[in-house]
């Protein structure tokens, strides 16, 4: 089949891109879309670099910036593929071209079609067991050592990019478009493109200098990937991440570089010690304190795989349906030790004699601590105002708490003697945040940190609200206002009897034509938004709200639109069959422009 399509956007199954038939999505990102192509009966995985299209907007240097970053990254993983072309567990590399213009269009790459699951979806589905998880470690930890061999680092490995094999199991690399190669240019000033929460804390010093801000440029290590093995490995043996992604960025990053997260096997007592030691080691805040390199932690997950003869080792390492392990006396003793044992470190790197804290600045601080305070419990209040009595009064003693240990925790800090400036960058989370650019938040973090995790839990729902007032302006200028009939999903083929499955998160839809449907986006428009699964009910039924704040035309217009899935309410009620955080609907559905979310 010829196409029309002038965006990758509009690539549907049965479309070309050069000599490869489009046979399904396998997914987005915020840089490309991934592709199951078919070539003379072979099947091969498709990646496109998506950036602003060519000639629709001006060369501003911002998007002269995107243009180059999205394409570098494919161009980077083309070359790590190309330079590691006999490496076992990575793709074989078959194609890089251009669509579908061969010298101004998108950047693609063709690469050997991998089956299976990221190793995420594999893991809550498999069930597998301790014996098993080290089996996938041992594997991916030899694949990283080979790179790093030839002088390749990853620098945003996480499970969503390693593929399970369906039969035999073994885990494959995908999505090098990150990583470093010994001559390759420069992705972005500052940091490589990476996922925050996964960032190793020498990252995030660097980001907290601002010296990016004058150009410099992060000098990445195999430690970083070191690190970035353990939280993986983290997340493998809890189902929880180190540190929360949903944190605010700026507290997220000061948890990352400050705070000690639980042992794995204090989480979840099913995890192998041996292997939560091996984490532990590799989530070291120091690069120093981690394995030397990949080879001596795969040599130390070996050893500790000694011990899966154990009878504990052979059945499913699931997380305790109650939640985490509450903390023993035992668990608080090794926290004060290793805290301890950090502290001696940082003391014989830098000993220096910190300045003590005149009673203005403890003031000071005192009220960023109480203003900060005062801000969480106003948010919680306008929030809880609108949950269960019973609800509002549980966050409500929580927010006392909360208060109480941080006026202790500064009352603490005014008649303690103080440590070395040594000891407050790398010692104790609690008295180290105190004294940095940001103690009021940094004190919340911790308490955050320390008492919560990056687990998943229940979403919370988007507030109604006017559409912002431009936007309105224009979709009634443009004559957008109606109903339309809407894929939900691009990215799931199917025809429009057939069910979709949905998950929380960003959402791409396509109008299609339909004679109900009163609205005037030409059909084949693909709407960018976001869907709610859980914790919402319409009519006492547990529902999906979903919302988008974009339109893309074919012609290749953006435009920004207010518009919800399903009727007035912004709801769609889920089908029989849905489970916690697979939200089951019909593959196509109604959508509505709107003046105001409800």
């Amino acid at each position: 089949m010829t196409t029309d399509a002038f965006h990758p956007d509009h690539l549907q199954p049965g479309y070309m891109v050069g000599p490869w038939r489009i046979l399904e999505s396998l997914g987005s990102g915020n840089f490309g879309h991934a592709f199951k192509a078919e070539r003379d009966g072979d099947f091969f995985t498709l990646k496109m670099a998506v950036r602003p299209a060519p000639g629709l907007v001006g060369e501003t240097r911002e998007v002269l910036q995107e243009a180059r970053q999205v394409d570098g990254r494919m161009r980077h993983e083309a070359a790590t593929l190309m330079a590691n072309a006999s490496q076992p567990g990575i793709p074989h590399l078959r194609a890089v071209d251009r669509w579908p213009h061969a010298s101004k269009g998108y950047l693609y790459i063709v690469t050997d079609f991998v089956p299976g699951e990221p190793f995420h979806i594999w893991r809550k589905r498999a069930r597998p067991s301790a014996a098993q998880i080290v089996d996938i470690f041992i594997e991916v930890v030899r694949v990283v050592a080979q790179l790093h061999r030839h002088g390749v680092l990853i620098r945003d490995l996480k499970s969503e990019h390693i593929i399970i094999h369906p039969t035999d199991h073994k885990p494959v690399l995908v999505d090098l478009g990150s990583a470093w190669l010994p001559g390759g240019s420069l992705l972005t000033e500052g940091l490589a493109p990476g996922t925050p929460h996964a960032l190793p804390p020498e990252c995030v010093a660097f980001v907290r200098e601002g010296r990016w801000q004058q150009g410099a440029r992060f000098k990445a290590a195999e430690a970083g990937d070191l690190y970035q093995l353990g939280v993986f490995m983290y997340e493998a043996l809890t189902l929880c991440w180190p540190f929360d992604p949903r944190m605010p960025l700026e507290e997220l990053l000061v948890a990352i570089e400050t705070v000690l997260p639980r042992a794995p096997h204090r989480l979840n007592p099913e995890a192998p010690e041996a292997l939560s030691l091996i984490v532990m080691r590799l989530l070291e805040k120091r690069p120093e304190d981690r394995y030397t390199d990949a080879s001596a932690l795969a040599q130390a997950l070996w050893e500790a795989a000694k011990e899966r003869s154990k009878k504990s080792w052979k059945v499913p390492l699931e997380f305790p349906p109650e939640g985490p392990a509450p903390m023993t006396q035992d668990e608080v003793e090794e926290r004060r030790l290793q805290k301890q044992e950090a502290e001696r470190r940082a003391q014989e790197v830098l000993p220096q004699k910190a300045e003590e804290l005149s009673e203005k600045q403890a003031l000071e601080q005192l009220s960023f601590l109480t203003r900060a305070i005062e801000a969480q419990v106003a948010a919680v209040e306008e929030k809880e105002a609108r949950s269960k009595k019973r609800q509002r009064r549980a966050v409500l003693v929580a927010g006392a708490c909360l208060l109480g240990l941080t006026l202790f925790a500064t009352g603490w800090w005014w008649f303690t003697p103080h440590p070395s400036a040594a000891l407050i960058e790398k010692g104790s989370a609690f008295v180290s945040t105190l004294n940095n650019s940001r103690p009021g938040k940094a004190v919340f973090v911790w308490l955050c940190a320390t008492f919560s995790l990056g687990c998943p839990a229940a979403q919370v729902r988007p507030l109604p609200g006017d559409c912002p007032q431009e936007v309105a302006e224009g979709m009634r200028e443009l004559g957008l206002l109606g109903l339309y009939a809407v894929v939900i999903d691009i990215n799931q083929p199917g025809s429009r009897e057939q069910e979709g499955v949905y998950h929380a998160g960003k959402i791409v839809s396509r109008v299609v034509r339909r004679g109900w449907a009163t609205g005037t986006l030409p059909e084949g428009t693909l709407l960018y938004g976001q869907l709610w699964t859980e914790g919402i009910t319409k009519s006492w039924k547990d529902a999906v709200l979903g919302r988008y704040t974009e339109a893309l035309l074919p012609d290749g217009r953006r435009i920004p639109v207010c518009m919800i899935l399903g009727d007035w309410t912004g709801l769609v009620t889920k089908n029989e069959g849905s489970k916690p955080g697979e939200a089951r609907l019909p593959r196509e559905w109604e959508a509505q422009s709107v003046e105001a979310w409800r």
